[in-house]
């Protein structure tokens, strides 16, 4: 994240109860909305699950975060990236008191990459540490990223031996 100069940035939500456990969010900054408003709701059977939940919005937080920062970090390395998808899975279990509590959140990065580059190793090692969200959330989080490298290539080798389609995706680990 840019800091645009600043020594802080101030990042708000408001929020308006809408029914029962569901309400209606407005992000913004400097008093200028971010994007449209967005729901969240309790998973049933609290709630009606009628919009994400809150471990799935910071799922959601964690993912783009870490997407954005290692997008970032392959542009720097000069590797154009042809796609971009990532999963993540934010688990809940009881702590020690009982209490749900968020356990570990799960995510896997796949950037599609034009070519191989023996420069992906590299990116894959330094992107986390700049990404804003999941270094501030593990202090108190195990976050557990996985990047699976997938190449649009022609010439990228395949889990079976067979040769991909030209523009087939195709997984492979560096």
């Amino acid at each position: 994240m840019d800091m645009r100069g600043q020594d802080r940035r101030y990042f708000r939500v408001d929020l308006q109860h809408q029914d029962r456990y569901r309400f209606l969010s407005q992000a913004g900054e400097d008093g200028r909305p971010h994007g449209g408003p967005y729901a969240s709701d309790e998973p049933d059977p609290v709630g009606e699950a009628s919009a994400p939940a809150t471990p799935a919005l910071l799922g959601s937080a964690i993912a783009h975060c870490l997407s954005a920062s290692l997008l970032e970090t392959l542009r720097h390395a000069h590797l154009p990236v042809e796609n971009f998808s990532s999963e993540v899975v934010a688990v809940v279990a009881p702590n020690q008191e009982g209490l749900p509590r968020i356990d570990h959140v799960d995510v896997v990065l796949r950037p599609v990459l034009t070519e191989h580059s023996g420069r992906t190793r590299r990116c894959e090692e330094v992107f986390e540490k700049h990404c804003t969200v999941t270094s501030s959330v593990r202090e108190g989080v195990d976050v557990r990223v996985r990047v699976e490298w997938e190449y649009a290539d022609a010439e990228a080798p395949s889990m079976n031996g067979a040769k991909p389609r030209p523009g087939q995706a195709v997984a492979a680990r560096e």
